[in-house]
């Protein structure tokens, strides 16, 4: 009995080792497959992590506080996503849907994010946040704003701002036109695909149904919470960020 047992796992143990061989030789021959075959169960372990780090976000959360984009800022008491989230962080991607019931959050913020997706997408990205707001709640949304890479070809920015952004980036310091290195940079750098004039961000807000839509400088804000969310108006390149940056708020 114990050697057909024995035999039995043996057996099992070497179909298993063929089968993850022949696994692992097509993986090498199909590079594409294998490919492919790693997102899916990315995707799969980041959809069953988000669920659970959302559940238990709500559960616990009286007043749940969405942070979307959040990078390597992860304030207490906010439910900090990323399209590549780390270990604390729940997955959303800012095109889709969002995982939220109606009127369930209290706030929702977004810094330098918006600016990553389309322009139709980051109103469709509005509309799910207004719906996902309760009555008397606010988004607020910083955002580049391309008024201020075209005044760099004017007069009209600070003396030290052209060579604090070419460091801040590592940019390089040679170029016979540093405003036109900078704005093809902002508009074309880091997946960048819609920058916004206040106007327009005005008028998406608006568009997706939010009130009161007002527009603010980085740093500047009546809401206590969103002040302390808030992390590049508190570093040491806040200069830059004053600048090139604007911040705007609508209500629910």
């Amino acid at each position: 009995m114990k050697k057909r047992f024995q035999s039995k796992w043996a057996n099992l143990a070497a179909r298993s080792g063929i089968t993850l061989a022949a696994v692992a030789f097509v993986f090498l021959l199909r590079p594409d497959i294998y490919a492919s075959t790693s997102a899916r169960l990315r995707s799969d372990y980041q959809t069953l992590v988000t669920r659970k780090i959302i559940a238990e976000y709500m559960r616990r959360t009286p007043q749940p506080k969405l942070q979307i984009g959040s990078g390597q800022n992860n304030p207490d008491g906010w439910l900090n996503t990323d399209i590549e989230p780390a270990a604390s962080q729940a997955y959303l991607d800012a095109t889709k849907p969002l995982p939220f019931p109606d009127r369930s959050l209290y706030a929702i913020f977004g810094e330098q994010v918006i600016e990553h997706v389309s322009y139709d997408d980051a109103v469709g990205f509005m509309k799910e946040a207004r719906r996902t707001l309760v009555p008397g709640a606010k988004i607020r949304l910083i955002t580049p704003n391309l008024l201020s890479f075209v005044a760099l070809f004017g007069d009209q920015k600070p003396a030290t701002y052209v060579p604090r952004k070419l460091a801040f980036h590592s940019w390089s310091t040679d170029s016979p036109d540093p405003a036109c290195l900078i704005l093809n940079g902002e508009m074309r750098s880091w997946g960048h695909q819609f920058v916004y004039t206040p106007k327009m961000m005005q008028a998406a807000l608006e568009k997706a149904g939010f009130t009161g839509v007002r527009q603010y400088a980085p740093g500047e804000t009546n809401d206590a919470e969103f002040r302390a969310v808030e992390l590049r108006s508190q570093s040491t390149w806040n200069d830059l960020n004053s600048f090139d940056s604007m911040a705007f708020e609508g209500t629910r």
